[in-house]
């Protein structure tokens, strides 16, 4: 027997015991159900209900009151209206609303956008509202960025159907065919569906180059509403925005630690952002950077149009610090005693400035101080927390932030 051979051996067998071994389970230290044993996320976490306000930037104006889609690209904030409007998009301030540019796309019409997407050099707009159900001209077009900054830009058509669709009764607002939300990923174009009657989304993938195609469907997940947005960040986070119109509340779903491009198959996490009554009708939602980015809603009844932002990293950055790690990475602090019942010490072992803030399961910020120097600060963790549970610390020196989770008991 070779030695290469034997090598060959020896690496198959520490792969298969590596399968062998692997726990799967909930890996986010998040959810209820974490493990701490688990070394392979099998999408089974569940979450505390998580409470969250977006925050308001801007009420929109004419021409822009039926936002339906959104867009960031070099440092630009994009949006359209829906089934109606002009053949146009439209740049806004991020800080005020404003329009900054109106851009017509030509070789198309607005029979109903719904969203947009973007890859390195193309914008992409989704004309494939159908609230009937009964539409069989389904669209997206496809413009080159660097037309934009001429006020015209030229599109070319992609033209598709789904794959599971035999029935096109028109039935309004009561089939599982409409669609008011995609985004580009890895070559492709990932549409999900606005599910009027079971409240559920469905993903589908087709490709990005102009052509007639069928829809594939990929897999499903129970939205508990109606999808009307979607965007996926630079390090891998889908995030959907959605409204219940039994309810009238609007949600965020965070999808993240998933395989491949089964977004489904990780975590689903969702976030309530409250009534329509604060945030009017939510449509569309678009990342910009590290966790930030921006939501609209459009006019609806009595309520405004509106440019609203939110911060997810809070819920998706990995919040637990393995020990051996703290100790590779020499922490300059120790927190004791862990578990807590009555106080906590955080021992800062380094001359500096530390930031620290004490966070809970769902995100919120309790408290924020600022330490400077070297020795030990004590809180009573009664003044603080209301709940017996888990809790993260925060803290920040230098350029380095940990976090270490907390059980108060």
């Amino acid at each position: 027997m070779s030695r290469l051979f034997q090598l060959y051996l020896i690496v198959v067998f520490l792969l298969l015991q590596n399968i062998v071994t692997a726990q799967m389970g909930c890996t986010d230290s998040q959810a209820m159900n974490y493990d701490a044993t688990a070394t392979t996320n099998d999408g089974s976490c569940e979450y505390a209900t998580t409470n969250y306000s977006l925050q308001e930037i801007a009420i929109l104006t004419t021409p822009i009151l039926e936002t339906s889609g959104l867009a960031f690209f070099d440092n630009q904030l994009w949006t359209h209206n829906d089934a109606g409007n002009e053949d146009k998009i439209y740049q806004i301030d991020t800080m005020t609303g404003a329009i900054l540019n109106t851009v017509i796309i030509a070789n198309s019409e607005n029979t109903d956008w719904e969203d947009l997407a973007e890859d390195d050099t193309h914008i992409y707009i989704g004309d494939f509202g159908n609230n009937a159900g009964n539409r069989m001209d389904l669209k997206i077009y496809k413009c080159l960025k660097s037309q934009l900054v001429s006020g015209i830009a030229t599109a070319e058509v992609i033209e598709f159907s789904y794959e599971d669709q035999t029935d096109f009764t028109v039935n309004n607002n009561n089939n599982n065919y409409d669609c008011e939300a995609f985004f580009f990923y890895n070559d492709s174009l990932h549409l999900f569906s606005k599910n009027w009657v079971d409240q559920q989304t469905r993903h589908y993938v087709i490709p990005s180059q102009p052509g007639t195609y069928v829809a594939d469907l990929r897999e499903s997940m129970d939205a508990q509403g109606l999808i009307t947005g979607a965007d996926i960040s630079d390090d891998g986070v889908v995030a959907f925005i959605s409204y219940n119109t039994s309810s009238g509340k609007n949600a965020m779903w965070l999808c993240f630690d998933f395989q491949g491009s089964d977004f489904f198959s990780g975590n689903k996490r969702k976030i309530s952002l409250g009534l329509a009554l604060n945030n009017s009708q939510t449509e569309a939602i678009v990342f910009r950077e590290n966790g930030y980015g921006y939501v609209s809603s459009e006019q609806f009844a009595s309520l405004e149009a509106k440019l609203l932002s939110f911060e997810s990293a809070q819920w998706t950055e990995e919040v637990m610090t393995d020990l051996e790690d703290l100790k590779l990475e020499n922490t300059p602090f120790e927190i004791f005693p862990n578990p807590v019942s009555e106080n906590v010490n955080i021992l800062f072992k380094k001359e500096g400035e530390y930031q620290i803030s004490l966070i809970d399961v769902n995100g919120r910020v309790l408290k924020k101080e600022k330490y400077v120097g070297n020795g030990v600060l004590n809180w009573d963790v009664n003044e603080l927390l209301s709940n017996l549970g888990v809790y993260f610390f925060s803290i920040k020196y230098e350029e380095n932030v940990w976090v270490e989770r907390i059980i108060v008991r």
